[in-house]
Protein backbone atom coordinates (compact mmCIF):
# COMPACT_ATOMS: atom_id res chain seq x y z
CA UNK A 1 0.00 0.00 0.00
CA UNK A 2 1.58 3.33 -0.98
CA UNK A 3 2.31 5.84 1.74
CA UNK A 4 0.44 9.10 1.82
CA UNK A 5 2.33 12.19 0.82
CA UNK A 6 3.76 14.44 3.52
CA UNK A 7 1.18 17.12 2.74
CA UNK A 8 -1.71 14.73 3.36
CA UNK A 9 -0.10 13.31 6.51
CA UNK A 10 0.00 16.79 8.10
CA UNK A 11 -3.36 16.89 9.84
CA UNK A 12 -4.94 19.82 11.55
CA UNK A 13 -4.53 19.71 15.35
CA UNK A 14 -8.27 19.32 16.12
CA UNK A 15 -8.37 16.20 13.95
CA UNK A 16 -5.34 14.75 15.75
CA UNK A 17 -6.85 15.52 19.15
CA UNK A 18 -10.15 13.89 18.19
CA UNK A 19 -8.40 10.75 16.93
CA UNK A 20 -6.25 10.61 20.05
CA UNK A 21 -9.29 11.00 22.32
CA UNK A 22 -11.05 8.22 20.43
CA UNK A 23 -7.99 5.99 20.79
CA UNK A 24 -7.77 6.61 24.54
CA UNK A 25 -11.50 5.89 24.95
CA UNK A 26 -11.03 2.73 22.90
CA UNK A 27 -8.21 1.68 25.27
CA UNK A 28 -10.41 2.38 28.33
CA UNK A 29 -13.24 0.34 26.80
CA UNK A 30 -10.87 -2.55 26.08
CA UNK A 31 -9.57 -2.42 29.66
CA UNK A 32 -13.10 -2.44 31.03
CA UNK A 33 -14.06 -5.46 28.95
CA UNK A 34 -10.98 -7.41 30.05
CA UNK A 35 -11.62 -6.46 33.69
CA UNK A 36 -15.22 -7.68 33.44
CA UNK A 37 -14.13 -10.98 31.92
CA UNK A 38 -11.48 -11.54 34.57
CA UNK A 39 -13.85 -10.59 37.38
CA UNK A 40 -16.17 -13.37 36.20
CA UNK A 41 -13.23 -15.77 35.96
CA UNK A 42 -12.11 -14.91 39.49
CA UNK A 43 -15.67 -15.20 40.80
CA UNK A 44 -16.37 -18.63 39.32
CA UNK A 45 -12.95 -20.29 39.54
CA UNK A 46 -10.38 -21.00 42.23
CA UNK A 47 -8.24 -18.02 41.27
CA UNK A 48 -7.59 -15.60 44.09
CA UNK A 49 -7.58 -11.82 44.08
CA UNK A 50 -3.82 -11.87 44.63
CA UNK A 51 -3.31 -11.77 40.85
CA UNK A 52 -5.27 -8.53 40.45
CA UNK A 53 -2.34 -6.07 40.63
CA UNK A 54 -0.49 -7.97 37.89
CA UNK A 55 -3.65 -8.33 35.84
CA UNK A 56 -4.43 -4.62 36.05
CA UNK A 57 -0.88 -3.67 35.10
CA UNK A 58 -0.75 -6.06 32.12
CA UNK A 59 -4.22 -5.11 30.92
CA UNK A 60 -3.40 -1.42 31.07
CA UNK A 61 -0.19 -1.87 29.09
CA UNK A 62 -1.88 -3.99 26.42
CA UNK A 63 -4.73 -1.46 26.19
CA UNK A 64 -2.25 1.40 25.82
CA UNK A 65 -0.44 -0.50 23.07
CA UNK A 66 -3.65 -1.21 21.15
CA UNK A 67 -5.03 2.31 21.65
CA UNK A 68 -1.76 3.87 20.48
CA UNK A 69 -1.65 1.59 17.44
CA UNK A 70 -5.21 2.66 16.60
CA UNK A 71 -4.31 6.35 16.89
CA UNK A 72 -1.19 6.20 14.77
CA UNK A 73 -2.83 4.02 12.13
CA UNK A 74 -5.42 6.79 11.71
CA UNK A 75 -2.94 9.67 11.88
CA UNK A 76 -0.21 7.91 9.85
CA UNK A 77 2.50 10.24 11.15
CA UNK A 78 4.94 10.49 14.07
CA UNK A 79 4.08 7.03 15.41
CA UNK A 80 6.27 6.97 18.49
CA UNK A 81 5.31 10.50 19.56
CA UNK A 82 1.55 10.18 19.03
CA UNK A 83 1.61 6.71 20.60
CA UNK A 84 3.58 7.93 23.62
CA UNK A 85 1.22 10.85 24.12
CA UNK A 86 -1.72 8.45 23.90
CA UNK A 87 -0.16 6.34 26.65
CA UNK A 88 0.40 9.38 28.85
CA UNK A 89 -3.17 10.60 28.34
CA UNK A 90 -4.46 7.13 29.29
CA UNK A 91 -2.42 7.19 32.50
CA UNK A 92 -3.33 10.78 33.40
CA UNK A 93 -7.00 9.88 32.92
CA UNK A 94 -6.65 6.95 35.30
CA UNK A 95 -4.96 9.14 37.91
CA UNK A 96 -7.70 11.77 37.61
CA UNK A 97 -10.41 9.10 37.94
CA UNK A 98 -8.57 7.70 40.96
CA UNK A 99 -8.41 11.10 42.63
CA UNK A 100 -12.10 11.71 42.00
CA UNK A 101 -13.40 8.27 43.00
CA UNK A 102 -10.99 7.36 45.79
CA UNK A 103 -10.49 10.03 48.46
CA UNK A 104 -7.35 8.29 49.83
CA UNK A 105 -5.71 8.13 46.40
CA UNK A 106 -2.41 9.90 46.12
CA UNK A 107 0.24 9.96 43.44
CA UNK A 108 3.67 9.00 44.73
CA UNK A 109 7.18 8.41 43.44
CA UNK A 110 6.19 4.94 42.16
CA UNK A 111 4.19 6.62 39.41
CA UNK A 112 7.39 7.69 37.67
CA UNK A 113 7.82 4.07 36.56
CA UNK A 114 4.22 3.93 35.41
CA UNK A 115 4.61 7.16 33.43
CA UNK A 116 7.74 5.79 31.77
CA UNK A 117 6.10 2.45 30.94
CA UNK A 118 2.93 4.14 29.64
CA UNK A 119 4.99 6.33 27.31
CA UNK A 120 7.24 3.49 26.11
CA UNK A 121 4.32 1.10 25.58
CA UNK A 122 2.38 3.79 23.75
CA UNK A 123 5.42 4.60 21.62
CA UNK A 124 5.84 0.92 20.75
CA UNK A 125 2.16 0.69 19.84
CA UNK A 126 2.52 3.87 17.81
CA UNK A 127 5.47 2.47 15.88
CA UNK A 128 3.50 -0.71 15.25
CA UNK A 129 0.43 1.22 14.15
CA UNK A 130 2.16 3.58 11.77
CA UNK A 131 4.05 0.72 10.12
CA UNK A 132 1.14 -1.69 9.77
Amino acid sequence: MPRRSAAIAQLKPPVAVAVMAKGVLYAYFLSLMVFLIFSAVIQYTALTEAILPYLVYATSLVSIFIGAAYVTKRLDAKGWLNGGITGLIYLVGLVVFGMILLPDFGAHVGYITKVFLAFVTGAAGGIFGVNS
